[in-house]
């Protein structure tokens, strides 16, 4: 029994699964794999398909709202579980338990913060308290579990979401999509600043490959700022290139975060892309240990 259960005494119950049907991953088989999993272990356990984009939000917030001591799992890739960790952060108990069960492509965030046993971690409410990355604009309020990106990251990270890929169709759509990259343009103490790519994150890694920092941590309270600059497309190249053989120089960090676009421009949270106009305000701020989650 860890210390963490020990001061907190909590439970799981009950337990929902998150799962896309359509998706073209092990999503369903391996919901259906823990299900069985905790049910030997005692647990109550609702599969939970999602019908659309979106959707895994609304049942997490249901279910949170309704279950104060449950936990919601989702079984997916990074984007359907920062669907689910903003349905459970939007709703009434924001405490409610989290977990991901690796089912897409990268899992940046599994493999970043997983230990020990799962099942047994759920069976024993054996739950960490983590950092979570909070995005606000004029219009809407998200959360990252792992990492916020303006620049190249939300818009090859769009053109990746529509195709149908494979190792070889990913890496010709990357480098295709280099040559088109527009740099943001922000206004940041009082300076414009323009970028070909800037990362906010709280995770050591990005999209399997990319190194983003050697010192982050998901309970330090900060999270770490990767910016490239608008200069060349050979400096941007350059910056790939050590990102992936992990020679990343260590990024500044920051509790808070604040810049106005000065053009209309996309926003990627973890794997989802969202729109922002131009001239609205962005604040990102680091929520100290308000994520609860068994990974």
């Amino acid at each position: 029994m860890t210390a963490n259960q020990q001061n907190k005494k909590a439970v799981v119950r009950p337990v929902a699964i998150i799962f896309n049907p359509n998706s073209t991953g092990d999503g369903e088989a391996n919901a259906r794999v823990l299900q069985k999993q905790l049910e030997a272990a005692g647990l109550k356990v609702e599969l939970m398909p999602t019908k659309h984009a979106g959707h895994a939000v609304t049942l997490a917030k249901k279910f949170a709202d309704t279950h104060k001591t449950g936990m919601v799992i989702s079984s997916s890739g990074d984007g359907g579980y920062h669907e689910v960790v903003n349905g459970v952060m939007q709703s009434k108990h924001p405490s409610v338990i989290t977990g991901v069960l690796p089912s897409g492509n990268a899992n940046d965030h599994y493999h970043s913060v997983h230990h020990g046993n799962t099942v047994q971690r759920i069976a024993n409410a054996d739950y960490d308290e983590i950092d979570v990355l909070k995005v606000s604009t004029k219009a809407w309020t998200h959360y990252a579990h792992s990492y916020v990106g303006l620049g190249m990251t939300p818009q090859i990270g769009e053109e990746l979401t529509k195709a149908t890929l494979n190792p070889m169709r990913e890496a010709w759509l990357v480098v295709k999509n280099l040559f088109q990259i527009k740099p943001v343009k922000i206004r940041q103490n009082g300076k414009v600043r323009r970028y070909n790519n800037v990362v906010f994150s709280n995770t050591p890694r990005m999209s399997k490959y990319l190194t983003l920092s050697t010192k982050a941590s998901v309970t330090d309270g900060v999270f770490e700022i990767t910016r490239v600059k608008a200069t060349n497309l050979w400096e941007l190249l350059r910056h790939l290139f050590r990102a992936t053989a992990n020679q990343i120089d260590d990024a500044p960090q920051a509790a808070k975060y604040s810049c106005t676009v000065l053009r209309a421009t996309k926003i990627q949270l973890d794997g989802e892309v969202y729109d922002i106009p131009q001239g609205d305000e962005v604040v990102i701020t680091c929520e100290h240990k308000k994520l609860r989650c068994i990974v």
